[in-house]
């Protein structure tokens, strides 16, 4: 199911000059979702798809002496039967003296025929989900070895759907999508994100009528003659398994071109579905700009020496290695696993625990890309949900479930606070820093076409910034829930002495962190002033006292929007009715603020409409608890003209108009 939001993040309103007293919790439920799985799969834009047939057991279970070096995948398929057969290839280098046993992950429901140990027929034995090859001696460190082993079955697919045999308009689909362990259901493996190949090659044999799709460069496309071709992909980048992928149907093709310099072009090569090859045409071309930015942005394309490409199939999105399968055409999806070609193929995370150095990433690059490409607007449009749908988060990113696949992707989690994480990151650097700590991640020579956890990411904000962040990523990535800001303000007169107060606390409710410590801004507005300023926050009760002659009208804290948080009321008395203020300014360009107050906890939606009655935004969708609330909109569009707020909340509905001037 495509799960959209366009809430902005909720704020408090507090204006009131006393510290809360009354502690107030929380209780927030999480919707689980339902999705049907029927003849057109559908998705969340940002999520790998939820079918999820059965779950896997186990992560790995390969032998950690082994380091991968290649893997060459010869299969071969059929779709009536729909079945699997091959040989899989795998090279590497002993990193210690060997144990008796080289242990490589694979399902039991693909049977091994036979297995071969550097080229001469060998012992093994098969588990329930190994393949355990009984060695004819001790490997010593940096020893090479080869195996090949011939299998075949059905593959049961697990997680997200690892081996689909499929269909569309009555034509055989077949796919696959691995991450995070589905790649043991259909081919013998290390089942490990730290451990990237250095190359590999997919030969893929099937009827002639169909396409295959694969990673890096199509070196052959034979046609044997008799029914049969076969596709040969050659990927000579550094490839984690679970980035491996098949994709094949009666594909059509097309190709547009990034031109990175004035003599230099790269394919960007796209497989779809023909019923569907119109709406690609218009959707898929924008992926060159993307390019472009990104590679402004982060350094080169990671594998411009290959092709960057689209291989449609029946999920969501997945950023299989220089040629991303794709189940929709969605704008923010496309520039998602584009980002990933960058933050999760070139740089892996290195374990499944340091999964939002992957799926954070993405998502806060499509807020990166709409920036860039359309503005700051667009880049609040896109964040503001993001940070709506982290505050409803409880958990540890950086110490996720890994043995789960929807657990570990759990997306309010892993890809919504881990945006926010990075979008709180760049408040907390600067724009400046913060660009250039993303570049130099991107192009560590330790870390580029390897893989990375979220200290080695860590190190390098803290190497480009000079700024010891340790608390950031410790409260943020290694803490649970997100900060509740109590505070309070009071102006004393003196001449030029007068002095502004504000008192500040977080309630003494947790335990991990205790209080987060964070630079937090604050809003003065006062006749004819109207300034920020930004206070470091680094203990539970904390006073500040600012020096400021005239007497403010209002201080709002974090009035923007950078930190994911919650602000209670400085009061204990509750609003005795719902209210919907009238928005100031209005007329308003390029924002505005709109108030409202809630007499009890309610499910709110605040939206804003035309003169016509269309819907042309939700600002908020969520349960609130009382409470007065305000939030700074600014239109993602441009046309001047008459707008309605409209709030409802518990069965009343109020409405005021705005007038937006261009």
């Amino acid at each position: 199911m495509r799960i959209t939001t366009s809430d902005t993040m909720i704020r408090r309103k507090l204006s009131l000059p006393i510290i809360l007293r009354l502690r107030i919790t929380l209780m927030l439920s999480l919707l689980y979702l339902s999705i049907a799985v029927g003849q057109t799969l559908t998705h969340s834009p940002f999520e790998k798809s939820a079918l999820v047939k059965r779950q896997s057991a186990v992560t790995t279970s390969a032998s950690s002496w082994f380091d991968v070096t290649y893997y060459k995948l010869e299969l071969n398929i059929t779709t009536n039967p729909n079945y699997l057969s091959g040989k899989v290839t795998i090279g590497g280098t002993s990193l210690q003296n060997s144990s008796t046993l080289l242990i490589l992950d694979l399902e039991n429901t693909m049977r091994v025929d036979s297995v071969l140990l550097n080229g001469k027929r060998n012992a093994f034995q098969q588990t329930s989900h190994s393949c355990e090859i009984i060695l004819d001696r001790v490997y010593t460190t940096g020893e090479v070895l080869s195996v090949d082993v011939y299998y075949q079955g059905t593959p049961a697919a697990t997680g997200f759907g690892s081996f689909v045999f499929y269909s569309h308009s009555n034509v055989s689909w077949v796919y696959s999508l691995s991450e995070p362990f589905g790649a043991s259901d259909w081919w013998p493996c290390k089942n490990n994100p730290g451990d990237k190949a250095d190359s590999a090659d997919i030969i893929v044999t099937c009827d002639s009528i169909y396409k295959v799709g694969s990673q890096g460069i199509l070196v052959s496309a034979v046609n044997h003659g008799n029914g049969r071709s076969t596709y040969h992909w050659k990927e000579r980048y550094p490839i984690a398994a679970y980035l491996i992928s098949v994709s094949m149907t009666n594909y059509v093709q097309f190709s547009n071109w990034y031109r990175y310099s004035p003599t230099d072009s790269m394919e960007v090569l796209n497989y779809v579905l023909p019923e569907h090859y119109s709406e690609a045409q218009q959707a898929l071309p924008r992926v060159v700009e993307m390019l472009a930015i990104y590679s402004n942005m982060f350094g080169q394309y990671p594998f411009i020496k290959e092709k960057y490409g689209h291989a449609e199939f029946g999920s969501g999105g997945m950023e299989h290695q220089t040629m991303t399968s794709l189940g929709t055409f969605d704008e923010d999806v496309i520039a998602h696993e584009l980002a990933h070609q960058w933050f999760g193929d070139m740089i892996t995370c290195r374990t499944w625990s340091d999964l939002w150095l992957n799926e954070g990433f993405a998502q806060y690059c499509t807020a990166l890309y709409r920036e860039k490409k359309y503005g700051v607007a667009s880049y609040w449009e896109y964040m503001n949900p993001q940070l709506q749908r982290g505050m409803l988060t409880h958990g540890v990113i950086g110490v996720p479930d890994t043995t789960n696949p929807s657990t570990l992707f759990y997306s309010l989690l892993m890809y919504s606070k881990g945006a926010s994480v990075l979008h709180m990151l760049r408040h907390t650097l600067g724009d400046s820093l913060f660009y250039r700590s993303l570049f130099s991640y991107a192009n560590d020579p330790l870390l580029k076409y390897s893989t990375a956890t979220t200290k080695d990411f860590q190190t390098v904000c803290e190497t480009v910034s000079k700024k010891d962040l340790a608390y950031f990523f410790q409260e943020w990535i290694y803490g649970e829930n997100i900060p509740s800001y109590e505070y309070s303000w009071e102006w004393k007169p003196a001449g030029d002495s007068s002095m502004l107060t504000i008192a500040l606390r977080q309630p003494a409710d947790r335990t991990n962190p205790k209080y987060f410590i964070m630079p937090i801004d604050f809003r003065i507005s006062a006749n004819g002033v109207d300034t920020t300023v930004t206070l470091f926050n680094n203990m539970q009760s904390q006073i500040f006292s600012i020096r400021f002659p005239v007497q403010p009208v209002s201080v709002l804290l974090d009035p923007d929007g950078w930190i994911l948080k919650r602000v209670f009321s400085g009061s204990d008395v509750l609003p005795a009715d719902f209210v919907l203020k009238q928005n100031y300014p209005n007329p308003f360009n390029p924002t505005t603020t709109i108030q409202y107050s809630l007499p009890v906890s309610a499910h709110v939606t605040l939206e804003v409409y035309d003169l016509l009655g269309r819907k042309v935004a939700t600002i908020v969708d969520a349960k609130q608890m009382p409470g007065s609330y305000d939030y700074h909109w600014t239109p993602a569009f441009s046309a001047s003209g008459v707008y309605v707020c409209r709030l409802s909340a518990d069965g009343v509905r109020l409405q005021k108009k705005m007038i937006l001037i261009r």
